[in-house]
């Protein structure tokens, strides 16, 4: 029902223009995307993390403390990505600058 009211060309849009807005602040941010724009998904972003950032402890306090929940990567990327997801509802201009506010609150204290 959703998905109907919202429409496909707008969902598509939405999605994709927070993504775009999501990237823009990770590079910010220093972060370097894993997969090419020419192949990225606007549904799943995965930034390549600095040696020697304790992800797992960032990934809990934005948990703990923003309700955040963002995915480390997993196999051979485990530790070297994250993986973070903005589809359906959740995929909000809010949702993008709480997590690109407190990541930077998080990094850089």
């Amino acid at each position: 029902r959703l998905i109907y009211e919202e429409g496909l060309d707008a969902r598509f849009a939405r999605h994709r223009a927070h993504a775009e807005q999501l990237w823009a602040g990770l590079e910010e941010l220093d972060f370097a995307m894993h997969v090419p724009l020419a192949v990225r998904l606007p549904t799943l972003t995965t930034p390549r993390l600095s040696a020697g950032l304790d992800e797992a402890a960032i990934r809990k306090r934005l948990l703990e403390d923003y309700n955040i929940e963002i995915a480390g990567g997993f196999g051979p990327l485990a530790g070297q990505i994250w993986r973070i997801g903005l589809m359906g509802f959740s995929s909000q201009s809010e949702n993008v600058m709480l997590l690109l506010t407190a990541l930077q609150h998080l990094i850089r204290g």
